[in-house]
């Protein structure tokens, strides 16, 4: 067996990956998710079912995912199928809130965020660190559709 699939194979036996990192942020008030390589469907759904594991573990509904190393690689098809198929799959709740903190120049998460949106998830995309954990800490206002004046 090649080394690097042992290495792998021995990440995923102990729940370790080198494809991104899931901890509570410094702040204790919401889910951080740093992926560390090209974001795919996969990768999304793995990070994600882990984050939202956590997240109620922790009672945290605010997740950041930082993509700034980690450029959207799929379709516009693969990523519509994500936002209304798969990520039901692991139950992601709509009533959570998520930050997608890209880089400035990275126009890759466009397609996904509006799509996430649109199937009623509540998605922001941030260029500014500071900006998206304001936001993420930031109490919702208690209206009935909180989620179309809070963004």
């Amino acid at each position: 067996m090649p080394l690097v699939a042992a290495i792998r194979q021995w990440q995923c036996a102990w729940g370790i990956s080198m494809d991104y990192q899931v901890s509570v942020a410094g702040s204790g008030r919401y889910i951080l998710i740093k992926v560390l390589v090209p974001m795919t469907s996969a990768i999304g759904a793995r990070c994600g079912a882990e984050a939202f594991r956590l997240g109620v573990e922790k009672n945290l509904t605010g997740y950041l995912f930082d993509l700034r190393d980690a450029p959207n690689v799929q379709s516009v098809v693969d990523n519509y199928e994500f936002a209304h198929k798969e990520i039901s799959g692991f139950g992601f709740p709509k009533d959570s809130r998520s930050a997608f903190l890209v880089r400035p120049d990275d126009r890759s998460h466009d397609f996904i965020t509006t799509a996430l949106f649109n199937a009623g998830y509540v998605t922001k995309l941030f260029s500014d660190e500071a900006s998206a954990v304001a936001w993420l800490e930031r109490e919702p206002p208690a209206v009935p559709k909180w989620r179309d004046r809070f963004l």
